[in-house]
């Protein structure tokens, strides 16, 4: 079964581990030493965490219905059923 839901988490986790790996053989093959290739890795996780944070804020926000001044897909104002 294929999902197509977004998943920032795995996406971000991902890409942290392609960069980490990446950092890594270039530190290994001596094209960067072992302080820039933490730098190098310090900075890109930080990124990929705030994207990733911004990115489960925004997906979430689409699926929830918020209780002030709630509306649905078209706009139109929810109100309650009237059940007497």
């Amino acid at each position: 079964m294929l999902e197509t839901r977004p998943r920032p988490l795995r996406t971000a986790a991902s890409w942290v581990g392609l960069i980490t790996a990446l950092v890594a053989g270039l530190v290994g093959s001596g094209l960067l030493t072992s302080g820039q290739g933490d730098a190098v890795s310090g900075v890109a996780t930080a990124v990929l965490a705030l994207l990733g944070a911004f990115g489960v804020a925004l997906v979430g926000e689409r699926k929830v219905t918020p209780t002030f001044d709630p509306r649905d897909d078209a706009g139109r104002p929810l109100v309650p059923l009237d059940t007497d």
